[in-house]
């Protein structure tokens, strides 16, 4: 895990991208912008500390469904597929499941946005 820092208004990342990391917020605030909202004026959710966001790409395996973006400064702390992989692994099966399931499901509900 590494501590990274963000200025406002700094892309994380973009829709479309690769996942190669998730992110839980130490500090500051950071905006998810769906694909519906092409302006980008205003972000459609904003969150702050101890949230986290960008897990369901690495949990699946898929692109990036939204942009998140700096709303301030922001300080977060990037958790790699692999060390997310290493502490799901060491987790009950049931638990792996349920992890990919509701994944899966969150995925469904915004695409029918």
């Amino acid at each position: 895990m590494k501590k990274k820092s963000f200025r406002r208004g700094q892309t994380v990342f973009n829709k479309g991208d690769g996942a190669s990391e998730l992110f839980i917020i130490s500090s500051g605030n950071i905006g998810i912008y769906f694909p519906s909202n092409a302006e980008m004026e205003k972000p459609d959710i904003v969150i702050s500390s101890p949230d986290l966001f960008g897990e369901m790409a690495v949990i699946d395996d898929t692109m990036r469904m939204a942009t998140a973006r700096a709303e301030t400064e922001c300080v977060l702390i990037s958790v790699t597929r692999a060390e997310f992989e290493d502490k799901l692994a060491n987790t009950d099966v049931v638990i792996r499941g349920v992890v990919a399931i509701l994944s899966e499901r969150l995925r469904d509900l915004q695409k029918r946005r």
